[in-house]
């Protein structure tokens, strides 16, 4: 209540308050607060984030320009144990009391004019409007279809309301981009670069996010090449730190934080939103493209169901229970609901496929008018899935790997 009432001048200038206990991801720290202001345009929106000291980028809260964000401690003792957080009191006991506490606070600063939701309760809102129920038997299967529905209804209304760009403000921006061109005019090219975010995902934890996780840094690099050909300066985030030697070969083509001297935090939130681009997985450091509407190349991709606005998929492999890959077409069709791959192995994609890629996409960002060459091979992805919902595309260099040179294959066959 104490440190509620520090932020009592705020509650009052407030129409709506929501407060994020759960869901608990990084993600919805900026996806709710997005929500918010989407929902409620052209009122006073507050977001809070209850929070532990190991938990989230705070300097999130910085970069809205039309909502106000506020991180709250919680209210208890946490260490962090193997990649997952042990909390005295129980964080479900906590959270209980915090929006009860901040529910009664907020009517009691605010009025009867007051708006108050917890995060759930804010995405049902939402769902009213802008909810999808898949007709499929068979979706998700073996995951709580909940958490992909709210996705879903997040980007549907992202598309259907209009907001402002979400950046860091100046002079932060400034002093993160005067470092980077410096960066840039060592490697030698071309001012001022286009601006490449590139994030690789390592989920350490044993969970269903593992599922998601991306191929390794090296990998990545020959890609990085054609970037840096094509103009952009690429901007590595994620889970992966550049080593030494990669950080001399590349120069400032390629950096991180730590290669042009700035706080990690700052660095990530600038590099994803003042991205030209995106590429990357799937995970919490794509929210900030989805904001911002960023063209965007969504590597090792699963669920197969799963799309995004303004994107190019290029799936995971599978290896089934005998070792055998099993044809791109079953993937996205017998398989594509599966979101646990219970039906075999995930297989990371290769090197040379990054490389070949990220090189259609180079031509893909190039043309974003031109109609989608393989919308006939789209359609085979259920027209209710998500992919569809969003207007996803499939990458060609997946395509053509594994739809047509399969279907040339069994040609020979025959």
């Amino acid at each position: 209540m104490l440190r509620l009432l520090r932020h009592t001048p705020t509650f009052l200038k407030s129409d709506v308050v929501v407060l994020m206990t759960y869901p608990a991801s990084f993600a919805h720290t900026v996806l709710g607060a997005d929500t918010t202001r989407r929902l409620y345009p052209g009122k006073r929106c507050l977001f809070l984030v209850s929070s532990l000291r190991f938990e989230y980028n705070k300097a999130v809260r910085l970069l809205w320009p039309d909502i106000v964000v506020i991180f709250f401690p919680r209210f208890m003792f946490a260490v962090s144990y193997k990649h997952r957080i042990v909390a005295i009191p129980f964080i479900a006991w906590h959270d209980k009391m915090a929006v009860t506490v901040t529910r009664i606070f907020s009517r009691l600063v605010m009025g009867r004019k007051a708006v108050f939701h917890t995060l759930m309760g804010l995405y049902e809102e939402m769902l009213k409007t802008y909810g999808h129920v898949n007709s499929s038997p068979e979706w998700a299967k073996g995951k709580p279809k909940v958490s992909f529905e709210i996705t879903t209804a997040i980007i549907k209304l992202q598309s259907s309301v209009p907001s402002p760009r979400i950046r860091l403000p100046e002079p932060i921006r400034g002093d993160i981009a005067k470092r980077l061109l410096g960066a840039w005019e060592q490697f030698g090219g071309t001012s001022p670069p286009k601006i490449c975010c590139l994030y690789i995902r390592n989920e350490k934890r044993e969970s269903w996010a593992q599922l998601r996780n991306g191929s390794d840094l090296q990998s990545h690099l020959p890609a990085v090449k054609l970037l840096n050909k094509a103009g952009y300066q690429v901007l590595l985030t994620g889970d992966y730190d550049l080593d030494q030697k990669t950080r001399q070969d590349f120069r400032g083509g390629f950096v991180n934080a730590a290669a042009i001297g700035v706080d990690n935090d700052l660095y990530r939130l600038f590099a994803a939103t003042e991205a030209d681009v995106f590429i990357g997985n799937n995970g919490g450091g794509e929210t900030f493209a989805m904001v911002n509407n960023t063209p965007s190349l969504y590597l090792n991709w699963f669920p197969y169901f799963c799309g995004r606005r303004n994107a190019w998929i290029y799936f995971k492999s599978i290896r089934d229970g005998a070792g055998r890959i099993l044809p791109g077409r079953r993937l996205i069709t017998d398989f594509v609901y599966d979101a646990e791959a219970l039906f075999g192995t995930l297989i990371n994609n290769t090197q040379e496929e990054i490389t070949d890629a990220v090189a259609c996409f180079i031509e893909d960002v190039a043309r974003p008018d031109a109609p989608d060459p393989y919308a006939d091979i789209a359609a085979l992805i259920p027209r209710d899935s998500q992919f569809h919902l969003t207007g996803a595309r499939l990458s060609p260099a997946w395509v053509r790997r594994n739809i047509l040179n399969e279907d040339r294959a069994r040609e020979t066959l025959l």
